[in-house]
């Protein structure tokens, strides 16, 4: 018993949580240096002198860059780039990424360090590099106007430079507005806001341009109307002069006779030019 408890005495147990890959790193020893980490899970058991256990997690990771401090982000975290016209912007990223179970080894070797000190180390030097690289392309107007061609740009360039590494890179967000000077910013606002007004205006005439097409359309409808109408009325009176001949003249004023002479017609043209005078006179 006294063996066991000292056997046990001095020794460490660590447990490898689910969604982790634990590091076993040799502090002393033959196996000290490049080949000194074993990848281990489930329970471990070790000796704390001559061992160091690290967990790496294997899930996806969300790491913020932002210029207000904050728990995610101690202290002033953002970017600062330089434009292709010289200018100085600055802006606050937020970064998701998970590191493959098959890469946890090769990362360690290579950075000798746990995540939470990679995650403002290692690759916020790579995210900085990309951004550099990227806004170099871009005056501070164009960054300012095409921010998601931007964003995109820079995440492509992330990609290339972490991904090699064993990190894979789920995505890349800007937060918030990029900060330019306040004189550029300015300048850029009164140049937007003097392109809507233009456009505004173009639509205004455009909107006033169409008015008129339609006023114009409609009196030239109604004039047409009203030609159609008055030739239709000139051919509806040149039948009616054609159809009036002497007899059904006659026939008329006969009618008009019987109804009482009233409404007799006092003279009546036909096609002969004949008129028929009716004596102005009511029947009694």
């Amino acid at each position: 018993m006294a063996l066991l408890s000292s056997s046990l005495f001095g020794c460490g147990c660590e447990k490898i949580d689910a969604g982790h890959v634990g590091i076993e790193v040799a502090l002393i020893g033959s196996e000290k240096g490049v080949q000194d980490v074993t990848q281990v899970t489930g329970i471990v058991w070790y000796n704390p002198y001559a061992t160091e256990i690290y967990e790496f997690p294997t899930f996806v990771q969300n790491s913020v860059y932002a210029q207000a401090n904050s728990p995610e982000s101690p202290g002033n975290q953002e970017f600062r780039v330089t434009t292709k016209d010289g200018l100085g912007c600055g802006f606050d990223v937020s970064i998701n990424y998970k590191i493959e179970e098959s890469s946890v080894v090769g990362i360690f070797k290579k950075y000798r360090r746990p995540l939470g000190q990679l995650n403002h180390t290692i690759i916020k030097n790579y995210l900085r590099q990309a951004f550099n690289k990227t806004a170099s392309k871009y005056t501070a107007e164009d960054l300012y106007q095409k921010r998601e061609q931007f964003q995109s740009e820079a995440e492509k360039g992330i990609r290339q430079l972490l991904e090699p590494e064993g990190f894979k890179i789920e995505q890349v967000v800007l937060l918030g507005e990029i900060r330019l000077p306040k004189s550029v910013r300015m300048n850029i606002e009164a140049k937007v806001n003097a392109k809507q007004l233009s456009l505004k205006k173009q639509e205004e005439l455009a909107q006033t341009k169409a008015d008129a097409e339609k006023q114009i359309a409609q009196a030239e409808g109604r004039a047409k109307s009203l030609l159609i109408q008055a030739d239709a009325e000139a051919k509806a009176n040149k039948l009616r002069q054609q159809s009036l001949t002497p007899l059904l003249v006659q026939q008329q004023w006969i009618e008009a006779w019987k109804a009482g002479g009233s409404k007799m017609p006092q003279y009546v043209g036909g096609d002969g030019g004949n008129v028929l005078f009716t004596p102005n006179f009511k029947r009694k």
